[in-house]
C-alpha cells in the first residue's frame, strides 16, 4: 500500500455515504418482486438433444472399424510400372465397352 496517500483519496475518504431513502428501498423491493422467472429450456427440447446425443453415441460405438490399409510389404511383390499398365488397361477395356 501507499505510505503517502494521494489527496483525491483523503478527500474520498472524507465523504460521508449517504443511507437510500426508505421510500426507495421499497419501490426497488416491489420491482425485483415483479420481475417475471427467467426462461428455461423446455422439457422436449432437452430430451430431445439427450435422445440425439444417445443415439449418436449408439451409432459410434457399434458400427464396424474400416479394414486397415493395405501394408507397403504387400505391395512389394508388384513393381508401380505394372500397376499403372493394369490400371491403364482396365481404362481402356471400360472405354472401349461403352
Amino acid at each position: 500500500m501507499n505510505a503517502t496517500p494521494d489527496p483525491f483519496e483523503n478527500d474520498l475518504r472524507a465523504l460521508q455515504r449517504r443511507p437510500l431513502p426508505p421510500k426507495w428501498r421499497a419501490e426497488m423491493l416491489q420491482a425485483a418482486a415483479q420481475t417475471p422467472h427467467v426462461a428455461r429450456t423446455p422439457r422436449w427440447l432437452l430430451a430431445g438433444w439427450g435422445l440425439a446425443w444417445a443415439a449418436t453415441l449408439v451409432m459410434y460405438f457399434t458400427t464396424p472399424a474400416e479394414p486397415s490399409a493395405p501394408q507397403a510389404a504387400d505391395m512389394s511383390h508388384t513393381s508401380p510400372p505394372l500397376l499403372w499398365q493394369q490400371r491403364a488397361a482396365v481404362i481402356e477395356a471400360l472405354l472401349a465397352a461403352n
